[in-house]
């Protein structure tokens, strides 16, 4: 377990315990859903990650075949690519005065009301850092929807699985013939392929959905089941938690954390990541991985003053992307 803080403020168990139980909301959180997360023992260390084409078979004109007595064959290869990683600390706390404590008609503690506030701010903050990596233009190739497909997801006479067909083949051919794994949308581009005339065809009947003047208004589940089933991508993830962006006192300012109108489709599955002894990690290429030092702790104490009681929760991790060209960003799709 990750120590935190602790040598100053000790976890607490049942505190650590209640920040990683999920409340209804934590559905929308696709965080640690999307990135294979490695354990790491160490908060950094240096990542070797293994040339794809060494899995790209012998090579033209290498002769395999061995005569008897005679040595086999040296295929040699290709270095791996090497960089380091550091796990990241993110702390929040929030205070309640002791008056309030005494004073409380809370069922429960208001240690535990506080430590569940708090952790949903961590939560909502680890999904932002997790949309900035898979959505962010700088980290993977990606273009605009209208230079990639020639039009936007929702204009008249689009055909989204054939986009996203298109898109699949593109990430497999600049990954030497491996197929992406994972899509991930911003809502409004995914309600968007639900109501699309070409999705819609693809479900048989109306128990996906509800029958509407001849046309099936489609649940999440049964468009992500068309996307997999139609498109053999096997992870689909829809980035629907919102985050008010504003400072405390200020207007609420509501937006959604994962863009809107983008996706990412790439390799997120199979870095097959082994920690060393040394605290250094060996992976196979990805797009990008979860490095995790420990879970999220909490724990509270005292003001020096004894007048009020602060709970924080903590963590230490961080994603990383790992090759641009195993994920690829389309923006602007509506």
């Amino acid at each position: 377990m990750a120590s935190s803080y602790s040598n100053i403020h000790p976890v607490d168990e049942i505190l650590s315990s209640l920040v990683l139980e999920a409340v209804p909301s934590d559905d929308q959180l696709i965080a640690d859903k999307c990135m294979e997360t490695v354990v790491i023992p160490e908060r950094s260390g240096t990542l070797r990650i293994e040339n794809s084409r060494n899995f790209m078979g012998a090579g033209a004109g290498l002769d395999l075949e061995r005569a008897p007595g005679s040595e086999r064959q040296s295929i040699g290869g290709f270095d791996r690519s090497s960089t380091t990683f550091k796990a990241k600390i993110f702390s929040a706390r929030d205070s309640i005065a002791m008056e309030d404590i005494l004073d409380s008609q809370y069922p429960g503690s208001e240690e535990a009301r506080i430590a569940r506030k708090v952790a949903r701010v961590m939560k909502l903050a680890k999904e932002q850092r997790a949309a900035d990596l898979l959505f962010g233009t700088g980290n993977f190739n990606n273009d605009t929807s209208t230079n990639e497909f020639g039009g936007k997801f929702n204009a008249a006479g689009a055909t989204p699985l054939t986009y996203l067909d298109q898109l699949k083949d593109t990430v497999f051919a600049a990954v030497h013939g491996i197929n992406p794994d994972t899509l991930v949308f911003g809502r409004d581009l995914f309600r968007n392929i639900a109501r699309n005339p070409e999705v819609r065809g693809y479900v048989g009947s109306s128990a996906a959905g509800i029958a509407s003047g001849g046309d099936r208004i489609l649940n999440d589940q049964a468009v992500i089941d068309v996307l997999r089933d139609v498109l053999g991508i096997p992870n689909v993830y829809v980035g629907a938690a919102r985050r008010d962006t504003a400072v405390p006192g200020a207007t609420a300012a509501e937006a959604y954390i994962w863009t809107a109108d983008s996706l990412f489709c790439g390799v997120l599955r199979g870095a097959d990541a082994i920690v060393q002894k040394s605290g250094g990690v060996k992976a196979m290429p990805a797009a990008a991985l979860n490095f995790q030092f420990g879970g999220m702790v909490a724990g509270q104490y005292d003001s020096i003053d004894s007048i009020a009681r602060y709970v924080y929760a903590e963590e230490v991790q961080t994603f990383q992307a790992l090759d641009a060209t195993y994920g690829r960003i389309i923006t602007d799709c509506l």
